[in-house]
């Protein structure tokens, strides 16, 4: 039985530092650092459950600006949109509100296209 059509995601990053504050941060999450077949990356939380990716450097991958990733940014998404400024991300879409909450668009440190979800604005 497949409980989430979504898995795992990848993003690629060119400078695993500056990506690794960016998600830390907008986030308040800790991200685990691993590296398989020369490759490093930046794995989000993962409890066996939950749909998870990493942040991926080495693959000479271009940065995402299709594929819209949603990450949860918590209750209140101005605190969140205040940090993605503060660590050299970019807001493309203001927030939005939708029927179950709040959205807006920003590109990541490495130009990747994501959005981020709250209950509130």
């Amino acid at each position: 039985m497949m409980n989430n059509v979504i898995t795992w995601f990848e993003l690629p990053v060119q400078d695993f530092d500056r990506a690794k504050k960016f998600y830390e941060n907008v986030l308040e999450i800790s991200l685990t650092e691993m590296e398989a077949e020369g490759f490093k990356s930046l794995a989000f939380p993962f409890d066996g459950s939950n749909v998870s990716g990493s942040l991926i450097q080495g693959q000479g991958g271009q940065s995402n600006r299709s594929a819209m990733l949603y990450f949860n940014a918590g209750q209140k998404l101005h605190p969140a949109l205040e940090r993605v400024k503060a660590n050299n991300g970019k807001i493309v879409m203001e927030t939005t509100p939708i029927k179950s909450g709040t959205i807006a668009h920003v590109l990541d440190s490495e130009g990747n296209r994501i959005a981020l979800f709250a209950l509130e604005a």
